[in-house]
């Protein structure tokens, strides 16, 4: 028997409970992914067990063995757990694939799916049975008491003081406490939230707070020592509470949890009763959970998200049929053993009912497309593997998007702590830098070629970001909220009184500002060189619309718009004031038959197509998968492969996922026939709300005080060494006590310059007679920053404290007039905004 698990924590998890059982029963039971020891691999190829927990992965490695291929001929059952998280993506495509190819070794065997969250039983049973088979759908009603609650926590004196010491916003330190007065109530608690950064944020700011609190923080970026580690710790009660990700979503046996808290809204309706289930996960026991929010959007959301779970009303999975990046991954997979029969292959990809409607044409050119670049040789209706083919194998087991990552390690114990993104380490990652990874902070000491080494640190640093982290917001739990900021009838919505106080008093402000942006209506509302279309659409229709609105209005007005997007809004950066009967004209000149050619237009030279084609040509072999997309040149590399299979499989890739172009053409037949009306009027309350929730590297006009305080704080925690020109002595230099004049105290000078630890050695540089080019360089560097020091005193030493400021951006923000201190430290924070948004264009 084969259990398929998505995640390894998972499969962690179920070898625990079933090698119980199977002591009990005299059955063996065995684990195998990318984390199996060498010695237990070959203690299976020797002796195989029983049971066999594995990945969608590891099942395409075992078919690559001798032995482990006559293994597999034994196998009578086949069991795919969480199968909603596979029906819909390509890693549930190859798998499909897969179980067809262990059909021609094994014979029909039986296929059982197990999930609690299942949107669509049609599609998710046709998927598992294949073309020809008929399974049965057995959907139970199981009564269990659960108790949801949707909460926003009443803001104190308390919070205000603590946001100060935490360097947080009182909000989100009122949530913190009112979550933790939940923790502290239960056994246990699981800590959800939707991103890394989040659960790295809170987790920080916990440990700030209270170093001893017990608490720890889980997800895929951690390295497997730490995961294993926090679960063990958590399920033993060393840890009473985990702030955790999608990591612990599924399945996972958590001990003694009896509660689970949700930070904001949790996006979909699935994901609720996923992450909630985790708490009292035995029949006996309660179900309890609550999600905590205090921001008015994200509670409408979460009131709509709790009527649906508990309604068992789960979003439907949409599977993007016959994914060519998984036709090309499996027909070399399938060459491992042997040279395959093209039409062998044809016939086992057909079965698997993804694939179904795949054209033999567009299989033949796939083919063509791999023997091209020399993955395959091809001879009289056979094809076979090349070396470079295999490497190609190897490199693509997964077809999970991945990015390079780099290891952080610990350099006192020198252990793993844990992995980043090369976006991350490429923008931000410089030596003497902060960051938060496993909930503390870190700084970097050494920057190598594949890893951080890091030092642990007292101060909070900056927070990593990690792709594939945005959960976008359904088309209709974003319609449910706009029906419900229309009726404002909260009957049948959970929420405790002050969330619905909060909900009420933002929707009243709206009112008096102008129209409420709801199911039926779509407001333009224009500013100073922006507009914001208000539309209750979800994530991806509004992306959609947004990308059309940005290229359509760019023509007309002859220079870029931007656009920013969420669930609710468009938001539109114009080059000048727009009126916003352009924009409903431009709207309205879209018919709904005509948008996907038009969406093919839009996109054709998009960063988000660029993007795309460079995953797809990794999974085409194209491009290495190890390729360093900063050296490639994508566009020439898409000129040169346009009208391929994997130009296509790209540009279905972004209308089908990235897009939802079957809902758009929905928006625009509503706003012909009437039935979506459209108002405008100037910016009101709903439409401000998202700019300020904007969560991008654009410093906003007005910096919020709390950020400025706290960006003033981290200023005045630094030490400059500053270091006299004219007797080369230095001295350390707290930023926080700095006199509005300095001098030298050995020989009384005026021309000292303020650098920071790892530029300290250069006063030495004025020892050289003959100085090289660098050299003067970095001189010249020094007397500049040594002539603001003399004129600006400590004002000059809290600007270059900042990070990635030097003394040319210095000398910009300190020649500035500045009403007051606040606009010195705006100044400041958008030069480092600006360093950390360009830093990696440096070189």
């Amino acid at each position: 028997m084969h259990l398929h698990h998505p995640l390894r924590a998972l499969n962690r998890d179920m070898l625990r409970r079933l090698e119980e059982m199977g002591d009990e029963l005299g059955i063996s039971v065995g684990v195998r992914h990318g984390d199996t020891s060498p010695a237990e691999r070959a203690r299976q190829s020797r002796t195989p067990p029983q049971i066999l927990i594995t990945t969608p992965e590891t099942l395409q490695v075992l078919f690559t063995g001798k032995r482990l291929r006559e293994h597999l001929r034994n196998v009578r059952h086949v069991v795919v757990d969480e199968i909603h998280e596979l029906a819909s993506n390509e890693r549930g495509a190859q798998l499909a694939i897969g179980l067809e190819r262990l059909v021609g070794l094994s014979g029909e065997f039986q296929r059982i799916g197990l999930s609690a969250t299942v949107g669509d039983h049609d599609w998710t049973r046709r998927y598992l049975e294949g073309v020809g088979r008929r399974a049965e759908v057995l959907s139970y009603k199981v009564t269990k008491d659960v108790v949801l609650g949707v909460e926003a926590p009443e803001k104190d004196e308390r919070d205000e003081k603590l946001s100060e010491e935490l360097r947080a916003d009182p909000d989100m330190v009122a949530m913190m406490r009112l979550a933790r007065e939940h923790i502290e109530r239960s056994r246990s608690c699981l800590f959800f939230v939707n991103t890394r950064e989040a659960a790295e944020v809170i987790s920080a700011r916990y440990h700030l707070w209270d170093e001893d609190f017990p608490l720890g923080v889980h997800h895929g970026s951690l390295s497997k020592e730490i995961r294993v580690e926090m679960e063990e710790r958590f399920k033993s009660g060393d840890l009473k509470a985990l702030v955790c990700t999608s990591s612990l979503e599924l399945g996972i046996d958590v001990g003694s949890t009896d509660m689970v808290i949700q930070y904001n809204s949790p996006r979909q309706a699935s994901r609720l009763v996923q992450r909630i289930g985790r708490a009292g996960h035995r029949m006996d026991q309660v179900t309890k959970g609550s999600i905590l929010a205090t921001d008015p959007d994200e509670l409408l959301e979460s009131m709509v998200i709790a009527r649906r779970a508990m309604a068992g009303d789960m979003e439907k999975e949409v599977a993007r049929p016959s994914p060519l990046t998984v036709v090309a991954n499996q027909l070399i997979a399938m060459t491992m053993d042997s040279a395959v029969s093209v039409d062998d292959a044809w016939n086992t990809i057909r079965r698997a009912t993804t694939f179904s409607t795949l054209e033999r044409e567009t299989l033949d050119r796939v083919i063509e497309q791999l023997a091209s670049i020399s993955l395959i040789y091809v001879d009289d209706g056979r094809y076979r593997r090349s070396r470079k083919g295999m490497k190609y194998f190897y490199d693509n087991i997964s077809m999970i998007p991945d990015e390079r990552t780099f290891l952080i390690r610990d350099i006192g114990t020198r252990g793993i702590v844990g992995t980043l993104d090369e976006s991350f380490v490429m923008s931000f990652a410089e030596p003497f830098a902060t960051f938060i990874a496993q909930g503390r902070s870190w700084r970097i000491v050494e920057i190598r070629e594949d890893e951080l080494l890091v030092e642990r640190v007292g101060d909070i640093g900056s927070v990593p970001s990690w792709i594939g982290e945005d959960i976008p917001v359904p088309y209709g739990v974003a319609m449910e909220v706009g029906r419900l900021r229309r009726t404002g009838d909260f009957d049948g919505y959970l929420g405790d009184g002050n969330a619905k106080t909060i909900v009420r008093e933002y929707l009243g402000k709206q009112l008096k500002d102008g129209p409420m942006p709801c199911d039926t209506l779509l407001t333009i509302e224009t500013g100073d060189k922006m507009a914001i279309v208000n539309s209750c659409h979800g994530s991806k229709v509004n992306d959609t619309v947004g990308k059309i609105l940005s290229v359509l209005l760019s023509a007309r007005l002859g220079d870029g718009v931007g656009v920013t997007v969420d669930a609710y809004r468009i938001i539109l950066e114009l080059p000048s004031r727009v009126d916003a009967r352009m924009i409903s004209d431009t709207l309205m000149s879209i018919r709904p038959e005509t948008l996907e050619g038009l969406l093919r237009l839009v996109v054709r030279n998009s960063n988000i197509l660029k993007r795309r084609f460079v995953y797809v040509a990794k999974k085409f072999g194209i491009v290495d998968r190890d390729a360093d997309y900063r050296y490639m040149r994508i566009q020439r590399l898409m000129d040169v492969y346009e009208g391929s299979p994997a130009y296509e499989e790209t540009m279905d890739k972004v209308l089908k996922e990235d897009m939802d172009v079957e809902n758009t053409a929905d928006f625009f037949r509503r706003l012909h026939d009437g039935s979506l009306e459209v108002g405008v009027g100037r910016i009101g309350t709903v439409g401000r709300a998202g700019i300020r929730s904007i969560k991008d590297l654009v410093q906003p006009a007005r910096a919020d005080r709390s950020i400025l305080m706290a960006l003033k704080r981290r200023l005045e925690e630094e030490t400059l060494h500053l270091s006299c020109l004219s007797c080369r002595s230095q001295f350390r230099q707290p930023v926080a006590n700095a006199p509005r004049s300095v001098q030298c105290a050995g020989c009384g000078g005026r021309m000292l310059a303020a650098l920071k630890t790892y530029e300290r050695d250069n006063i030495d540089l004025l020892k050289e007679k003959e100085p090289k080019a660098s050299a003067k360089t970095e001189i010249k560097r020094m007397v500049k920053n040594a002539e603001l020091v003399r004129e600006f005193g400590g004002k000059a030493l809290l600007t270059l404290a900042g990070r990635g400021i030097g003394p040319d951006a210095a000398a910009r923000i300190l020649r500035r007039f500045h009403q007051d201190e606040d606009d010195l430290l705006r100044d400041i924070l958008t030069a480092e905004i600006e360093y950390a948004r360009t830093k990696r264009f440096w070189d």
